[in-house]
């Protein structure tokens, strides 16, 4: 509606407010009464789906663990690895305190991605490397060892967006029993010497799970412990202890948390596309959308991006003299078969500017730092009609001024590129028989 109302607005200052000079000020341009706006919609678009050589999946406070097996992204599995840090390094009454046991609580987020209707099971197991930060970040494709035993599992249905979306991993006693005695009868001060002994934990999936969940490391929840008992609690390791009071007739319980660390925590996030809809697809070989029956694939947290690309985008220069670009929108729509509000088609895509070698150049914002995103408008009762529309003006202008060519095309992705949701969306070219994408240009040429 936006563009029509502009386009007969336009259209009545340009034919019906004539003066006698017949010219008409456009910036600080004037024009001729013969200007006109025209609608262009068949300039040439190429999509393809890229996949990027990895994500940073750090510094989010965000761990996501699960798996998601279906036939039009293969098998994507991620596990969370982080460090731990104790609220402190001793214990109260070191003497006489007694360990008691040690447990790991995780609060789910509102965040699923896949089946929650059946079990869901992970397993803990201790680091045996150090965690190193590359270049200050961790990525998807980081790699850090753990044991093969763990030291505590969890089987339960998910329950997001609910009171009880959290979960209690009861750990190993020889596990809380060592880590006791370090804290109890070590010189232990500092971080670093702690990690000394222990580098950290990793969460991880099993195979048989068919469902991506996130644990906000910040989140936390007041928890039923027992009958009598609640705490408040978040993403932390928690040990309890007791000592004797001074007439030896009470215990006196105590506490002792380890938090994950926010900068040494990331998600290790691995695909397989062997079988799969994007099966061949690389970091050095992307696919045509002609070679996937004219469809385009993205997904977060391994880096598949749809991109797009406007080859004789500068060919509009030889329309007029004079031009300006009054508007540029790409509408993109899901494609038919793929539309599930449990797997596909997250609100909003975000979309940025990217270069020949598909790396993101800048991120279109609405202040010069705000992402200026795409909803999903799925107001219609046809499916067909259900869409994202992306502002390409700021594109038009970018490559239309450029005074060499940058060969900058448009890169669209799930999540924002500082994220690590594991959303994933198909969407149509502009020969796809039933979803196709369009790019509409509105030019005032005098």
């Amino acid at each position: 509606m936006y563009k029509y109302l502009l386009l007969c607005i336009s259209m009545m200052f340009l034919f019906s407010c004539e003066d006698e000079t017949n010219t008409y000020e456009v910036g600080s341009t004037w024009m001729d009464a013969q200007s006109k706006i025209v609608m262009i919609d068949t300039l040439t678009m190429r999509m393809s789906t890229i996949m990027m050589d990895s994500v940073v999946t750090s510094g989010k406070n965000v761990m996501m663990i699960g798996n998601i097996k279906d036939q039009t992204f293969g098998k994507v599995n991620s596990s969370s690895l982080f460090e731990l840090t104790p609220e402190r390094y001793a214990l109260n009454s070191p003497t006489s305190a007694v360990f008691d046991s040690i447990v790991m609580y995780l609060t789910n987020t509102d965040f699923y991605y896949g089946d929650t209707l059946k079990t869901y099971k992970l397993e803990v197991h201790p680091l045996t490397d150090r965690i190193r930060l590359n270049g200050g970040y961790l990525y998807n494709k980081s790699n850090f060892n753990y044991a093969s035993n763990s030291i505590g599992s969890a089987e339960f249905y998910p329950r997001p967006n609910t009171d009880s979306s959290f979960v209690k991993v009861k750990l190993d006693q020889s596990y809380g029993q060592t880590l006791f005695n370090t804290l109890k009868n070590s010189d232990v001060t500092t971080q670093e010497y702690f990690l000394n002994f222990y580098k950290g934990l990793a969460l991880v999936p099993s195979s048989d799970n068919n469902a991506m969940l996130r644990f906000g490391i910040n989140s936390s929840y007041q928890v039923q412990i027992n009958k009598s008992t609640k705490e408040k609690v978040s993403n932390i390791i928690r040990m309890y202890y007791h000592t004797t009071s001074q007439n030896g007739t009470e215990l006196v319980k105590y506490t002792l948390d380890l938090n994950p660390s926010s900068t040494y925590q990331y998600n290790k996030v691995q695909s397989d596309f062997t079988g799969s809809d994007l099966a061949g697809l690389t970091p050095k070989n992307p696919v045509l959308s002609t070679n996937l029956d004219n469809k385009a694939y993205m997904m977060a947290g391994i880096g598949v991006y749809t991109k797009v690309e406007i080859p004789y985008l500068k060919t509009i220069k030889n329309l007029y003299d004079n031009y300006k670009i009054i508007d540029a929108t790409l509408t993109v729509s899901p494609v038919a078969g793929y539309y599930s509000n449990q797997f596909y088609n997250p609100s909003p895509l975000y979309y940025y500017m990217g270069d020949k070698a598909n790396h993101v150049v800048s991120t279109y914002t609405s202040d010069g730092s705000t992402e200026i995103t795409a909803s999903l408008s799925n107001s219609s009762e046809f499916q067909n009609e259900h869409a994202y529309s992306f502002s390409m003006l700021s594109y038009f202008n970018t490559i239309l001024t450029e005074t060499a060519n940058s060969n900058y095309n448009t890169l669209i992705y799930p999540s924002s590129y500082n994220d690590v949701l594991s959303g994933k969306v198909v969407i149509g070219d502009s020969k796809n028989k039933t979803n196709p994408a369009k790019l509409k240009v509105y030019i005032l040429g005098y």
